[in-house]
């Protein structure tokens, strides 16, 4: 995994890693969690457990698979065994978590409540709608984790335990419709639903004007002034140098043309180009 660029860090994610910092070295015997981290949040915290030399005891848990807020979980030592665990935020690590909630060996309700949101269909519902419905109740964005949108009437949404109550008591409306909030149980296996555009093409070599003008139809001069106008983000932090090298399993942020996730940049045809298999979010 790509090191983050601390010497970038505004005052606040420096506040965030420091109090990471501190959060790591306190006592290892007992499961530890946070609020709900951003995934640019959630590299700073792991980039502070790595200083610390804790990072084998984090884990990112968002109450179901393929969240992307999650919560940071400092397990006891206890809990790892001898085998490793994989990309720090990768599926084999998100798995081994989930197995020990599933299993009974890891509560983490205390940490992450599932709360269903059923409208009474009188218009269709979006993610944007749901959001703004739950924000407008003046709460922190950290005790909100994602919204899985399962219908047009229908989603369901992570909260922290604490703030879960006061949710199901105050949200009555959604966009133009009232809707109801209860505490629900998963489905076994759920997952936030994404949505994704497959996008395979070549590209000379894996740099980042170069792929980033592979994603946009854009020419090589103007994926560059992208870049060096501060418009792409790599693995959630600003990157201005078009030369970057781009990697498998990287994340790329386009500003005005969407999320991608890299699956294959460095596989080499016989021409002596590169194949760039990517995801776009939609």
């Amino acid at each position: 995994m790509k090191p983050i660029p601390i010497h970038t860090l505004d005052d606040a994610s420096r506040r965030l890693m420091a109090r990471a910092a501190e959060l790591v070295k306190r006592d290892a015997y007992e499961i530890t969690y946070t609020d709900f981290l951003s995934p640019r949040e959630a590299r700073i915290f792991h980039a502070a457990a790595m200083a610390e030399g804790e990072a084998d005891r984090l884990f990112f848990y968002g109450g179901a698979r393929d969240a992307e807020r999650r919560c940071a979980v400092l397990l006891p030592e206890w809990f790892l065994g001898e085998e490793p665990h994989g990309d720090p935020f990768g599926e084999e690590r998100a798995e081994f978590l989930l197995s020990l909630t599933e299993n009974g060996s890891a509560d983490l309700s205390g940490a992450v409540t599932p709360v269903s949101l059923t409208a009474s269909e009188y218009a269709s519902l979006t993610h944007r709608d749901w959001l703004g419905a739950i924000l407008a109740l003046g709460v922190e964005r950290s005790v909100l984790g994602d919204i899985a949108v399962l219908d047009e009437h229908r989603a369901i949404a992570f909260f922290t335990a604490k703030i879960a109550p006061f949710i199901i008591e105050n949200l009555h409306r959604a966009g133009s419709d009232g809707v109801r909030a209860a505490v629900c149980e998963l489905p076994e296996g759920f997952s936030v639903p994404r949505e994704f555009e497959k996008i395979e093409v070549t590209v000379a070599s894996p740099r980042l004007d170069g792929v980033v003008r592979a994603l946009t139809n854009l020419s090589r001069a103007e994926a560059a002034e992208l870049v060096k106008d501060g418009l792409c983000e790599v693995n959630y932090f600003p990157e201005e140098n078009p030369d970057a090298p781009i990697t498998d399993g990287d994340t790329l942020s386009i500003r005005g043309y969407g999320k991608f996730i890299i699956d294959s940049a460095n596989t080499v045809t016989r021409r002596g180009r590169n194949r760039l298999i990517a995801r776009k979010y939609i």
